[in-house]
C-alpha cells in the first residue's frame, strides 16, 4: 500500500506501459526511446527497483479485461455458434538465479545430466479463431500440462468448444466440461482407452460410446448438479494416405450439423495455438528476459502474452483477402505480417503515453499501417528438394 505514492519517473501506469513497450534492445536504449534522450531520464537501477514493487498478476488481469471487452463489443468469429478454444503447453529455460528456487525447479540435461538449468512449464488457453490468449499459466517444470489445463477451466463458458490433442483427454476433463455446458473435440490415444481400441479394430468410422464417471470423481456431481453419471461420446476414425489411423472423440452428437469431415477439419485449427507459441518465443523472444529474478521472468512472460492478445485485437478489422490470378492454381491468400504487427502494437503502446491527439485516430493510423503490410501466405506450398551430388573424399593415410 505504500508503493507508487511518491512522484517518480516510474509511476504505476508508466511502469506497466514501459514493460509492455520494451523491446529486447539494451535497457539504456529502451529508456531513451520511452522517456526521450535527456539527462533526466531514469537509470537502469531505478527501473530495477521499481519493478520489484509491481506484481506480475497485473498483466494477467489486464489481459482478462481486454478479452472481456473484446467479446462484449466485437462481432468475434465462431464456428457453428461455438467459440473454439484450445489448450496446449510448452517449456521455457530460465536464468540461473537463486530466486528461481522459490517457484521453479532445477533439472539436469545431457547424457550424464550434468548440464543443469532452471526450467518452467507454460500453458495457454487460446481462442484459435480470434487469436486471443484467454488465460496463461507459468509454473514449475514438474507441474503437468493436465494440471495447468484444469487451472484454465474457470475461463471456459457455456457453449464453448475445447479442441485439444491426445495427451489432454481424460474422464475428469470430459465430465467437467459437460458440467459447465461446454463441448469438446479431442484426439485420442489408442492404448489409453478400451473403447478406442475396440473402435479402431471395428469397421465403423463414426460410432457412439457410453462413458461412466469413476467413483473418485464423484465430487463433480456435487459441483455440477445437472451432470449425470454417464455420458455419450462420439468417436470418429480417419485413415491417412499412409494407412495411419487417427481417432477423435467429441460431445457433438448431431451428425447433420457436425459432420465427421467438418470436425476433422476443425481439429486442424488447433494449430493456431502453436503459432501463438511461435510468436512469443521467436518474434517476441521471451527467453531473452530483461531480468534474472523469478519476479522479472514472470513479468516478462505475462506482459508479452498480453502483447499477443493486443496485437490480434488490433488486427481484427484487417481482413485477409484472396487474390486470384489467371488460373485457379495461382490463387493465393493474403495474410497479415504478424512480425510487423507486433512491432506496431508496441509502438502504439509507446504512443499512448503521449496523447497529443485523439486515441481513436491514433489507433486507426496504426491499423492502416498494419493493413498496408499484408503479404502472401506460404501455406500448402510444396517445393521439391534440389538434387545435390554427394562428393566423395579419399584420405591418404601415408601422407599423415
Amino acid at each position: 500500500m505504500k508503493d507508487f505514492l511518491r512522484d517518480r519517473f516510474f509511476s504505476f501506469e508508466v511502469l506497466v506501459l514501459f514493460i509492455l513497450s520494451k523491446s529486447n534492445k539494451g535497457l539504456n536504449i529502451c529508456l531513451e526511446e520511452f522517456f526521450g534522450e535527456s539527462f533526466l531520464s531514469p537509470t537502469k537501477s531505478a527501473f530495477t527497483q521499481a519493478r520489484k514493487k509491481l506484481c506480475y498478476t497485473v498483466f494477467k488481469k489486464l489481459n482478462s479485461l481486454i478479452c472481456s471487452l473484446f467479446y462484449e463489443h466485437a462481432k468475434f468469429k465462431k464456428w457453428k455458434g461455438h467459440r473454439v478454444l484450445s489448450v496446449d503447453g510448452s517449456t521455457l529455460e530460465l536464468p540461473d538465479h537463486p530466486s528461481m528456487s522459490e517457484k521453479f525447479s532445477y533439472h539436469g540435461f545431457g547424457p550424464n545430466a550434468d548440464a543443469g538449468h532452471y526450467m518452467s512449464r507454460i500453458s495457454y488457453l487460446y481462442d484459435v479463431y480470434n487469436g486471443l490468449v484467454l488465460d496463461a499459466g507459468m509454473e514449475s517444470y514438474t507441474t503437468s500440462e493436465a494440471t495447468l489445463c484444469h487451472a484454465h477451466l474457470g475461463h471456459i463458458k457455456e457453449g464453448d468448444l475445447l479442441v485439444c490433442d491426445r495427451y489432454y483427454a481424460s474422464l475428469r476433463l470430459f465430465f467437467e466440461l459437460k458440467g459447465k455446458g461446454a463441448d469438446f473435440l479431442f484426439r485420442m490415444k489408442d492404448n489409453w482407452w478400451n473403447c478406442v481400441e475396440d473402435f479402431s479394430l471395428s469397421s465403423s468410422t463414426d460410432a457412439e460410446y457410453t462413458l461412466i464417471l469413476p467413483p473418485k470423481y464423484g465430487w463433480l456431481l456435487e459441483k455440477y448438479p445437472s451432470l449425470s453419471q454417464t455420458m455419450t461420446v462420439r468417436l470418429i476414425k480417419k485413415k491417412n494416405k499412409k494407412g495411419k489411423i487417427s481417432i477423435y472423440a467429441t460431445s457433438l452428437l448431431d451428425r447433420k450439423k457436425y459432420t465427421a469431415s467438418s470436425l476433422i477439419n476443425l481439429y486442424k485449427q488447433r494449430w493456431g495455438i502453436e503459432e501463438a507459441y511461435k510468436l512469443i518465443k521467436s518474434r517476441l523472444e521471451v527467453s531473452d528476459f530483461s531480468g534474472k529474478t523469478a519476479w522479472a521472468v514472470q513479468q516478462d512472460f505475462y506482459a508479452k502474452t498480453l502483447i499477443i492478445s493486443l496485437c490480434n485485437i488490433l488486427c481484427y478489422d484487417v481482413e485477409p483477402k484472396t487474390k486470384t490470378g489467371r488460373t485457379s492454381k495461382s490463387a493465393r491468400t493474403l495474410i497479415i505480417n504478424k512480425t510487423y504487427a507486433l512491432s506496431k502494437t508496441k509502438s502504439l503502446i509507446l504512443k499512448i503515453t503521449d496523447l497529443s491527439g485523439e486515441l481513436e485516430e491514433i489507433i486507426q493510423k496504426y491499423v492502416n499501417k498494419i493493413a498496408s503490410k499484408i503479404e502472401y501466405s506460404r501455406r500448402n506450398q510444396v517445393f521439391k528438394r534440389k538434387f545435390r551430388a554427394k562428393l566423395k573424399y579419399s584420405m591418404n593415410y601415408k601422407s599423415i
